[in-house]
């Protein structure tokens, strides 16, 4: 199996090399909790510190540019070249993706582990309704289809879970520790349903749209399975931008009591 992916995700130029006068949260808001990084029986403390970033600051983070909506998330571009012998083989490129309910993810569990400097965490994440909405072009085949076609693509996903590995270390700035994320990853662990619509698939013929999606339906676990590392990487990108900005603008003191 052989795949490509290439991100365009909006971010300000390298704001975060350098923390300047003001350029940081001044005051904590009521909702942020801190809680000890090194403490393993605190964590629904730190399972609750992350689920309350993304529902309070679902909208933005006041005073940090840069950052914009969590829920709904938006991606400018996204493209994809996948081969995966005999169900698929296709070039997608995705246009203006708009994801929503990630203002809704609960933590089931949390861990953390301090070594060589370095914090980890662990989560394990759910997302009980996901949907995604974006404008597409595919060119390929998918399981006994034959495409060529430009439309939009909307999907939904139930009950989505996947575990979260963060690896961040202290980093002092003018005399305040920020966190800076050195690194993330994600394994998706289950998904209990996807349901998908592409329109104008065959130059407007409804009927052949029609089953086509009725086919993409009915096998969307194989479309899961093959497209798995793509979703990954996708996540993988997204999480490290929106944890490596807010962490560089949230001293640790606010979020972590080792800090304060």
């Amino acid at each position: 199996m052989t795949f490509a992916l290439r991100f365009l995700v909006i971010s300000s130029p390298l704001w975060f090399a350098v923390v300047q006068a003001q350029n940081y949260l001044q005051e904590p808001p009521a909702f942020l909790k801190p809680c000890h990084l090194k403490d393993s029986q605190n964590n629904a403390c730190l399972s609750s510190l992350i689920e309350t970033i993304f529902q309070h600051w679902r909208n933005g983070v006041p005073g940090l540019r840069g950052v914009g909506s969590l829920d709904p998330f938006r991606v400018g571009k996204l493209r994809i070249a996948q081969r995966v012998p005999p169900n698929l083989d296709v070039q997608v490129a995705l246009r203006n993706m708009t994801t929503y309910g990630l203002s809704q993810a609960k933590i089931l569990n949390s861990t953390t582990l301090f070594k060589s400097g370095h914090y980890s965490l662990g989560f394990h994440v759910q997302l009980s309704k996901t949907k995604i909405k974006c404008d597409y072009k595919l060119r390929g085949h998918v399981l006994l289809l034959n495409l060529n076609s430009a439309g939009v693509l909307n999907t939904e996903l139930d009950n989505l879970e996947f575990y979260l590995a963060l690896k961040m270390k202290p980093l002092l700035v003018d005399g305040l520790n920020f966190m800076n994320i050195t690194d993330i990853k994600t394994d998706i662990a289950r998904i209990d349903k996807i349901r998908i619509n592409l329109t104008n698939l065959f130059g407007g013929n409804q009927e052949l749209e029609r089953s086509a999606n009725e086919l993409f339906n009915e096998n969307w676990r194989v479309l899961f399975d093959v497209l798995r590392p793509v979703l990954t990487q996708t996540f993988d990108t997204v999480l490290l931008d929106r944890f490596t900005k807010i962490f560089r603008f949230v001293p640790a003191k606010f979020l972590f009591q080792e800090f304060a």
